[in-house]
């Protein structure tokens, strides 16, 4: 199963985590995998492409363990949109797919 998980402070998205496949079909036939990597990957595309005033860290695992962080260090308007617009993506995913893909929104608070 993939495991998203959002971490928003005051509306505002800092995080992404993405964890783990689907397993929804084989390798290379995985469309929720593939889905949820588009997504994914097109956002960050779109943010470093689109925003030069944005500040933006990944990180991701380099085995087959299906793990990317996305963490918002400098936030613009345009990236919000962006990142918003992911997150309607990927609950329409969910919808559709929920055995194999779970979103966790997790507010925090400032420091």
């Amino acid at each position: 199963m993939i495991k998203v998980e959002i971490v928003k402070e005051v509306e505002i998205i800092k995080q992404v985590t993405v964890d783990g496949h689907a397993d929804y079909a084989e390798h290379g036939s995985d469309i929720v995998c593939a889905g949820v990597s588009a997504v994914i990957f097109g956002l960050i595309n779109a943010v470093d492409e689109l925003d030069e005033d944005v500040q933006f860290d990944i990180s991701a695992s380099e085995d087959e363990t299906g793990h990317l962080t996305y963490r918002s260090l400098k936030s613009t308007d345009k990236e919000q949109l962006l990142l918003n617009a992911m997150l309607v993506a990927l609950k329409t995913i969910e919808e559709n797919y929920s055995d194999y893909i779970t979103i966790e929104v997790r507010e925090v608070k400032l420091t």
